[in-house]
């Protein structure tokens, strides 16, 4: 993830038309007791949400996706309707990859419910696991398992999040390694996921008092990358680029406080579309070519540029 991360996807009742580009949904199935919901990349085409689920297909499998840990890949089989999931080397083709084991809240079991809290946890906990999602083939897809009312009477109430690809089984590991990356690199991205992490809390469903919170919290975290970027040591040959889009952050900070302070509800809307727009990728690509990092856009991030 980036402190720029791509469009999110739209919500139902969500302030902001988000508009964004990636591959439609795809169906709901149950697998080991688990509930499988593909939501590759982004709703954006297909204007829909699979988180709010219509149909559940029976399911018993092994077991094993409920089991699933982060850091396994495992291949997935359909036999009728029972779908099972087992751990295999991510060396070895695969169907999936396990980046973020996250727990359910709240006691309803109902499908749309666990299917929407599965969805914003996975989409917010890829770049925790694979630190620069810029980084992953454009036919990476974030899917998710949560359990059947049946696994959660037996006390499982973990959503198992995973990588996909779009184009069938896949070998290797989406998982990049801090020892992998020059110190520069690694210095720009643990700066760029600090404004990330506060980014991706935007309270999609939220009021303007919610929306006020979190763009106060964005103006800080801009600023607070800034100042590090700053202070930081570059290259000869980064540097320039740095410091332009470090302005670039301070000047999308103010446009959040502007919003911020806005007197009316309809003011801090007003105002926040500015801020929404800024700044440009460019000068984020920018500085990733001079560090010699992942420069096309990420098709899996999920959020706004700011």
């Amino acid at each position: 993830m980036s402190a720029m991360p791509l469009p999110t996807p739209s919500e139902p009742g969500s302030k902001r038309p988000y508009k964004g580009r990636g591959l439609a949904t795809v169906g709901v199935l149950a697998l080991g007791g688990v509930v499988l919901a593909m939501s590759l990349i982004t709703r954006a085409i297909s204007g829909d949400a699979d988180e709010n689920p219509d149909k559940r297909m029976s399911g018993a499998g092994d077991g094993s996706a409920v089991s699933l840990a982060v850091g396994d890949c495992f291949t997935s089989s359909q036999h009728n309707e029972v779908h099972s999931a087992v751990p295999v080397s991510c060396s070895r083709p695969h169907d999936g990859e396990v980046f973020a084991t996250v727990p359910l809240t709240g006691s309803s079991g109902a499908d749309d419910v666990l299917a929407k809290q599965s969805y914003h946890q996975c989409s917010d906990r890829l770049t925790d696991y694979v630190m620069d999602d810029w980084s992953l083939p454009h036919t990476t897809g974030i899917n998710y398992y949560y359990p059947t009312r049946g696994v959660q009477q037996s006390g499982n109430r973990t959503t198992a999040c995973f990588t996909a690809d779009t184009n069938g089984r896949t070998t290797g590991s989406v998982r990049l390694q801090e020892t992998s990356l020059a110190a520069d690199q690694l210095a720009f991205l643990r700066l760029e996921l600090a404004s990330a992490r506060v980014f991706k809390a935007y309270p999609h469903l939220g009021g303007t008092a919610a929306n006020r919170a979190w763009a106060a919290r964005t103006a800080a975290a801009l600023d607070h990358e800034a100042d590090g970027l700053e202070a930081a040591h570059w290259s000869a040959g980064a540097r320039p680029k740095v410091t332009v889009y470090s302005g670039e952050l301070r000047r999308s900070a103010e446009l959040w406080r502007k919003a911020v302070a806005a007197r009316s509800d309809n003011g801090y809307w007003a105002h926040s579309d500015d801020a929404w727009n800024r700044p440009s990728y460019k000068y984020q690509r920018d500085v990733r070519k001079a560090l010699g990092l992942a420069s096309d856009l990420p098709a899996t991030s999920f959020g706004p540029p700011f």
